[in-house]
C-alpha cells in the first residue's frame, strides 16, 4: 500500500489512475441500470482530470504552431463526446494518459538517482587552517584546503593525503572489493570511506569538480541521450496528426458538394477523427508491456518501462561489473597455509584472536572462517590496530601480528621470496600473514567469491547468442582470475567510472544494443549510458538501482537470461498487436469515410479490435515463454 501511495505522489500517475477509476465506476453503474444523468457527469470529470496534462500540452503546442499526437487525441476525445460516445472518450483519455504517466514516473526516478549520489558524500567537512579546526559546507571546499577525515567517515572531495595513513574503502567508486592502504602523498576520492586511522587530506578539486560530481553529470547526460531516442515517435505523430485533422476539416465541404446533408457531413467528419485517433496503437504496446512487466516482477525481475523490454530483446552483449555482481562482494578465506610445525587450526585460532576486535573486512573474513570451522579464537592481550597495515596483540606473553605483506616487510621478513605468496597473488587473491617480529607463522589467502549461479547464467546467455564482458575497477589479476573461473568472454579491468562509460560507448558502437549489470555507485554512469541497465536489487546501492532500468531481485544472475527470453516474447506479441492495430485502423477509417455502418457499430468495431489487442497482450501474464 505504501508503494502504491508513493507512485500516486507523481501527479500524472495520480490523474491517469483517477480516469481509470472513473471508467470502472461508470462501467459497473451502467450494469446496474443507473441513468445517464448520473453517469455523464462522472464521464466528464474523468475526462477532465485524466486528460488535464496532455490537454494542456496540446494547447501549448497549438501556440507553438505544432500539431502532434496530443492534439489529435484531444480532438478525438471531444469528437467522441460530441457524438454521445462518452465511454469511448474516457477510454481514449485513460489509454493515452498511461504513457504520459510512465514517462513522468521514470523522470522522477532519475532525479532520485541523482539525490542518492549526492548523499554519498558528507554535507560538511572539518577544515584545518592556521592551527584551528572548524566545520564548513563541503560544497565550499577550495583547492589546497586541508580537511580532516576520521575513522568511519567518508571523504568530502578528491584530494591527496597530507598527513597520516588509512585503509580506504573505494568500492563505491572503483568497485574494489577490499579496502586499499593509502598513505601520505597518495590520492583519495570523494565518497570513499576511511575504514580506520586518522588522515588529513589536501583538496585537489572543488566539490563541484570531484569524482562524485562527475558521476552525477555522466548519469544526467546518459539519461538525456535516452530521451532523444523517442524523437522518432514524435516525428510520426507530427506527420500523421495534421493529415488526419486536415482530412476531417475538408470532409464536410467535400461531402456537401457531393450532395450530402450538412448534419451527415459533420457526423462523418467527427466519426473519422474518433476512428483515426490511434486507440489500438495506444493500447497495443502498453498492455503487452504491462503484462510482461507484471510477469517478470513475479519472477524476480523489475522492469521500469516497456522501452527497456525492447532493449533487452535486442541485447547482443551484456557487460558485467565484478564486485557484488559476478561475485558476492564479501571477502572469504580461500587458503590457509601454516609454516613449520604449526597446524591449520592453530594458525586460524591465532589469526582469529587478533581479528576479533578489528572491523576491517579482511578480519571479518578470518572470523567467518573461524566460526564456520567451530574454532575458538586465541586469548589476546594488549590488542592494537595499525591503520592500513594490520593488528597486533600479545598471545602467551609474545607479540603476534596479523597484517599485510607490507607490515611484515617492515618487520624484516622476506615476503617476496615466498613461493605460495607469489602464486596466490598471481591468482588475484589478497594475502595476509600471521607472525612475530622474528618469524612467520603462516599466511591466509582471501578473495571475493564468485556467485554460485554466475557460471550457469553466463552459459545460458551464450546459448541465447548473447556475449558477455566484465568491466571492473579491480586489478587486472583479480578480474582475469574471476573471469577465467566463470567463463567470461572478455575482461577489462582497472576502470574508473568514466572509463566504464567509455567502454560501454565502444561496445554500443560495435554491437548497438548493450546491457550493463552492476551494483555500486561506480556503476551508475555505465548503467545509465548502456542501452538497458540492470542492477542487483538486494545488494545494489540506491544510486545503481535508480540509474538502472531493470532490478534483479534476490541477486540471482540466472534471472538475466530469463528476462531476455521474456522480452523477446513480449516484442513478438507487440509486433502482432501493431500489425493488427494498423489493419484495424485502416478498416475503421474506411468505414468512417464511407459510413457503410452506423456510427455506433463503427465505434463498436474499433473497441472490439482494442479488446482483441488487449487479450493478445495478456497472454504474457501466463508466464510461458513461446519464443
Amino acid at each position: 500500500m505504501k508503494r502504491i501511495l508513493s507512485y500516486l505522489k507523481n501527479p500524472k500517475v495520480a490523474t491517469s489512475s483517477v480516469s481509470w477509476l472513473v471508467f470502472l465506476i461508470t462501467f459497473f453503474l451502467g450494469l446496474f441500470g443507473v441513468g445517464q444523468a448520473v453517469i455523464i457527469p462522472l464521464y466528464v470529470s474523468g475526462i477532465l482530470i485524466g486528460g488535464f496534462y496532455f490537454g494542456r500540452e496540446a494547447i501549448e503546442k497549438l501556440f507553438e504552431k505544432k500539431i502532434g499526437i496530443e492534439i489529435l487525441m484531444s480532438v478525438g476525445i471531444i469528437g467522441a463526446a460530441a457524438l454521445g460516445e462518452w465511454k469511448e472518450a474516457l477510454l481514449l483519455v485513460g489509454l493515452y494518459s498511461i504513457s504520459e504517466a510512465i514517462e513522468s514516473f521514470i523522470s522522477d526516478k532519475t532525479r532520485s538517482a541523482i539525490r542518492a549520489l549526492m548523499d554519498l558524500v558528507p554535507k560538511k567537512a572539518l577544515v584545518k587552517e592556521n592551527g584551528k579546526t572548524e566545520y564548513i559546507l563541503a560544497e565550499k571546499l577550495e583547492v589546497d584546503q586541508i580537511f580532516i577525515v576520521k575513522a568511519g567517515e567518508s571523504i568530502a572531495t578528491d584530494g591527496i593525503i597530507y598527513t597520516g595513513s588509512a585503509s580506504i574503502n573505494q568500492a563505491a567508486i572503483t568497485g574494489e572489493s577490499i579496502p586499499v592502504f593509502r598513505k601520505e602523498g597518495e590520492t583519495v576520492f570523494a565518497g570513499t570511506i576511511n575504514e580506520d586511522g586518522y588522515i588529513e587530506v589536501k583538496a585537489t578539486k572543488k566539490f563541484s569538480e570531484n569524482t562524485i560530481s562527475k558521476i552525477i553529470k555522466l548519469v544526467e547526460d546518459a539519461q538525456e541521450s535516452k530521451g532523444k531516442r523517442q524523437q522518432m515517435v514524435e516525428k510520426f505523430s507530427y506527420t500523421f496528426s495534421p493529415i488526419v485533422l486536415g482530412v476531417s476539416i475538408l470532409m464536410p465541404p467535400a461531402l456537401i458538394l457531393l450532395g450530402f446533408p450538412l448534419s451527415d457531413a459533420f457526423v462523418r467528419a467527427v466519426t473519422f477523427v474518433v476512428a483515426a485517433s490511434p486507440c489500438a496503437f495506444a493500447v497495443s504496446i502498453p498492455v503487452a508491456f504491462a503484462a510482461a512487466i507484471g510477469t517478470s516482477a513475479k519472477n524476480g525481475v523489475l522492469v521500469k518501462g516497456g522501452i527497456y523490454l525492447e532493449e533487452l530483446a535486442d541485447t547482443k552483449v551484456v557487460a558485467f561489473d565484478k564486485t557484488g555482481t559476478l561475485t558476492t562482494g564479501k571477502p572469504v578465506v580461500t587458503n590457509i597455509l601454516p609454516f613449520g610445525n604449526l597446524g591449520k587450526k592453530q594458525l586460524l585460532e591465532t589469526a582469529g584472536g587478533l581479528a576479533v576486535n578489528s572491523s576491517h573486512p579482511l578480519s571479518k573474513a578470518v572470523l567467518s572462517e573461524l566460526y564456520q570451522n567451530n574454532v575458538n579464537p586465541s586469548s589476546v592481550a594488549s590488542h592494537h590496530t595499525m591503520a592500513g597495515e594490520g593488528v597486533k596483540g600479545v598471545i602467551d606473553g609474545e607479540t603476534v601480528y596479523l597484517g599485510s605483506p607490507h607490515l611484515f616487510e617492515k618487520l624484516g621478513q622476506r615476503i617476496s621470496d615466498i613461493r605460495e605468496f607469489k602464486t596466490f597473488s598471481a591468482e588475484g587473491k589478497t594475502v595476509i600473514f600471521v607472525g612475530t617480529e622474528k618469524k612467520l607463522l603462516g599466511l591466509i589467502a582471501i578473495a571475493d567469491a564468485p556467485r554460485t549461479e554466475a557460471k550457469a547464467a553466463l552459459l545460458s546467455l551464450k546459448r541465447l547468442g548473447v556475449e558477455n564482458v566484465m568491466l571492473t575497477g579491480d586489478h587486472t589479476l583479480v578480474g582475469e582470475s574471476i573471469g577465467k573461473e566463470l567463463g567470461v568472454d572478455k575482461v577489462i579491468a582497472e576502470l574508473k567510472p568514466d572509463q566504464k562509460v567509455e567502454r560501454i560507448k565502444e561496445l554500443k558502437n560495435k554491437y548497438h544494443h548493450v546491457a550493463m549489470i552492476g551494483d555500486g555507485i561506480n556503476d551508475a554512469p555505465a548503467l545509465a549510458e548502456s542501452s538497458v541497465g540492470l542492477a542487483m536489487g538486494t545488494a545494489g546501492t540506491d544510486a545503481a538501482l535508480e540509474a538502472a532500468n531493470v532490478a534483479i531481485m534476490g541477486d540471482d544472475l540466472t534471472k538475466i537470461p530469463y528476462a531476455i527470453q521474456l522480452s523477446r516474447y513480449a516484442k513478438k506479441i507487440v509486433f502482432q498487436n501493431l500489425f493488427f492495430s494498423t489493419v484495424l485502423q485502416v478498416i475503421v477509417m474506411g468505414l468512417a469515410i464511407f459510413m457503410v455502418l452506423p456510427v455506433s457499430l463503427i465505434l463498436f468495431v474499433d473497441e472490439f479490435g482494442e479488446v482483441l489487442v488487449v487479450l493478445n497482450g495478456l497472454r504474457l501474464l501466463s508466464g510461458k515463454i513461446n519464443s
